[in-house]
């Protein structure tokens, strides 16, 4: 006859038993050393191993070699505790006698010696399910039991036990097992039983029995009778009714890169699958703790197939820790409101809707202005036409006298099309060359949309390349006037307008674009996983009237040094050979170009390395940043051991003397800034608009 793989593989030793070690530890200790207790008290989840562990407990007591951790399982004893059949091994199915009767018709063999074995053993199963009346009465014989007896109690519910009885009895908790171990014992299992079986397949039901040997050997019997003598990876999943991770994983990186069709054909896919969402949500928040856990525990063993590991990894690397923060606790409350939702579908819609809503923007991700009508002929010289005319996309918002530019413009580093030739011939930027492809103006739209994967981009997003965006920007309460991108600064320009200006174009007003918060939609332009962004946020203070004169000379100076540089030429790294000695130069240009966070290079340039690459190299940093850097030490000195295993990083707390690339930076902005003013200011437009509306340029940033 048949016996289930549960029963037939049932651990008869504590050697044969997978997992619990601090529990056989223990039990065995006791037995080898006979310091015996009278009561035992085994707790944990179904299918942990506490009768099994009960039952060797007995057999160890009673083999009729002697009392022993390690039962010969030949004697007459050990094959009657085997088999089920050991007279003075007494089971008892607390479930079933509840009754304070039972307990006292139990209580009355007691004080009889074993008829068989060395002791009378009592395995009281489930054992919280006795009544009130049953714990009191047996309290007396649990604490002075004769010396021929022990108690053994299994149950899944410890807080339902009277402390009363707790106390009297040697308590062990046994934990759930790790996938690891049960995915081993499975294989070993199935190797017996001459069945092939894919080692995913075998994962997968080693997760799905959530700790429990017992589950995973019953799950193994349905899928071997599912799979007609094979156990394949689909059919458990088809079998489990499971969700691939992949569509979870597709899911998570649609909703962060903004992907909104993606995650539209993932919904429908959903439902046409007609799966439980309460399990994706579920499958979605571990996937979101897994990934968080990868972040800070890089090295931590994944036990998916290959392809799975690949994404798991990519992803961990894509999104930040606080944005995996933002996304588990949305959909955790999600998952708590699900109930209260009219349908469970539309509870895990919303919240995947809601996760995408409150994405945050990225470094990389911009507002994209929208716009009530794109004008496809400008009517008469105008400064719309003038700034298309330099190639770049203009939105200016001209309204009534008290309206005013409610949302400022964002407009991706990308270069721009425009959208109808019938503008001045003059060029207004001679100086600059620019390729102009990569604006889409969707018809009928109100948004326009760049195209992220251009190689004719004017910036790459790299540390390297600070991209320079100046802003010039009046009063906040005059009507406001935008520039959009004057190639490749990137040049905002906002300047006063008089009202002058809106009584002598008020029929070219009417024919202007308008922006509106409640049009302004979020466009993502994603880059590639390894590309980083630097945002130079900080505004350079606005030119004061007693400094315009300094500011002026330092023009004069970068104009004659970097005559023929951009800002973002000057703000570039000069390429540097990474070996030899290191250099304040060599330090600069590996950090910055390196995969460290954020951070870390913060600390980075607040220092100098000297020393030998690949060798002795010593980090001096001033003692202020002593705390910071103990937090972050392990991070640099591993991203140096990756580049040259040979390196023996120490760090020197000390005041620095010598030049920082922090300085350094600061004066390479300060001189970009210089050009990029000059720039500004050379720029016949803005000459034009300065003189003829009396406008000035005010707080000139670089971004």
């Amino acid at each position: 006859m048949y016996q289930v793989l549960a029963r037939k593989y049932r651990p008869r030793n504590f050697n044969e038993l997978v997992g619990q070690n601090h529990v056989s530890r223990a039990l065995t200790s006791a037995l080898e050393r006979g310091r015996l207790h009278h009561a035992y008290l085994f707790t944990g989840t179904r299918g942990v191993g506490k009768t099994t562990i009960a039952r060797i407990l007995a057999k160890c007591l009673n083999c009729e070699t002697g009392v022993t951790s390690t039962p010969c399982e030949v004697c007459p004893t050990c094959k009657a505790v085997n088999e089920g059949r050991f007279i003075d091994l007494i089971e008892i199915d607390a479930a079933s006698r509840t009754k304070v009767e039972d307990t006292r018709e139990l209580l009355d063999n007691v004080p009889y010696a074993p008829t068989q074995g060395r002791f009378k053993v009592y395995l009281i199963d489930e054992v919280h399910m006795l009544s009130t009346h049953s714990f009191n009465a047996l309290l007396k014989t649990l604490e002075e039991p004769p010396e021929h007896v022990k108690f053994l109690f299994a149950t899944t519910d410890p807080q339902k036990l009277p402390i009363t009885v707790i106390s009297r009895c040697l308590q062990f908790t046994l934990r759930p097992l790790a996938v690891d171990e049960i995915t081993v014992h499975l294989t070993d299992v199935l190797q017996k039983e001459q069945i092939q079986a894919e080692q995913d397949a075998i994962w997968q039901i080693a997760e799905s029995a959530q700790g429990s040997l017992r589950d995973a050997l019953s799950l193994t019997d349905q899928a071997i009778a599912y799979g007609q003598g094979a156990i394949q990876h689909q059919d458990v999943k088809d079998m489990l009714g499971l969700i691939d991770h992949t569509i979870i994983y597709d899911l998570i990186a649609a909703i962060h890169q903004n992907q909104k069709q993606r995650v539209s054909e993932l919904l429908m896919q959903f439902r046409h699958q007609a799966l439980d969402v309460s399990l994706v949500l579920d499958q979605l928040i571990s996937t979101l703790h897994e990934l968080a856990l990868l972040q800070y525990l890089p090295d931590l063993s994944l036990k998916y197939s290959a392809e799975i590991n690949k994404k798991i990894m990519q992803l961990s690397q894509m999104i930040s820790a606080q944005d995996l923060q933002l996304y588990y606790q949305v959909s955790c409350k999600g998952r708590a409101d699900l109930q209260l939702a009219v349908t469970q579908e539309q509870g895990f819609e919303m919240c995947v809707l809601r996760l995408l809503a409150f994405r945050p923007l990225q470094a990389n991700e911009i507002l994209v202005s929208a716009t009530q009508q794109v004008q496809q002929q400008a009517p008469q010289v105008n400064v719309q036409a003038v700034v298309h005319n330099v190639q770049q996309h203009v939105i200016d918002e001209y309204s009534a006298e008290e309206s005013l530019l409610e949302t400022p413009v964002a407009v991706t580093q990308q270069n721009i099309e425009p959208s109808s030739d019938d503008f001045l011939d003059e060029p207004i930027l001679d100086v600059i060359e620019t390729n102009v492809t990569d604006v889409t103006l969707t018809e009928n739209s109100d948004q326009i949309i760049f195209d992220p994967a251009s190689e004719d981009a004017l910036f790459d997003l790299d540390e390297s390349n600070d991209d320079v965006n100046i802003v010039a920007d009046d009063e906040p309460n005059s009507d406001d006037f935008l520039f959009d991108e004057i190639a490749p600064l990137n040049l905002d320009v906002e300047t006063t307008i008089t009202e002058q200006l809106i009584e002598n174009d008020s029929a070219v007003v009417e024919d202007d674009l308008f922006l509106s918060q409640e049009q302004m939609p979020i466009e993502s332009v994603q880059p590639s996983i390894n590309s980083k962004a630097e945002l130079i946020d900080e505004p350079v203070p606005a030119l004061e009237q007693s400094n315009i004169q300094q500011h002026k000379a330092a023009v004069e100076v970068v104009s004659n040094q970097n005559s023929n540089l951009m800002p973002q030429d000057i703000l570039r790294l000069t390429p540097q050979q990474l070996e030899g000695e290191w250099t304040i130069e060599k330090w600069e240009y590996w950090f910055r170009n390196s995969a460290l966070t954020p951070a870390v290079q913060e600390l980075a340039q607040q220092g100098v390395m000297t020393g030998q690459i690949d060798g002795e190299s010593l980090f001096q940093i001033p003692p202020k940043y002593e705390q910071l850097l103990n937090q972050l030490q392990h991070t640099l000195e591993q991203a140096l051991k990756n580049e040259w295993p040979n390196t023996h990083f120490q760090v020197k707390y000390a005041e620095v003397e010598a030049t920082t690339p922090y300085s350094m930076q600061n004066e390479r902005k300060e001189k970009a800034y210089a050009r990029a003013s000059e720039l500004l200011h050379a720029e016949s437009a803005v000459k034009d608009i300065v003189q003829n509306f009396d406008g000035e340029l005010q707080n000139i940033q670089l971004k």
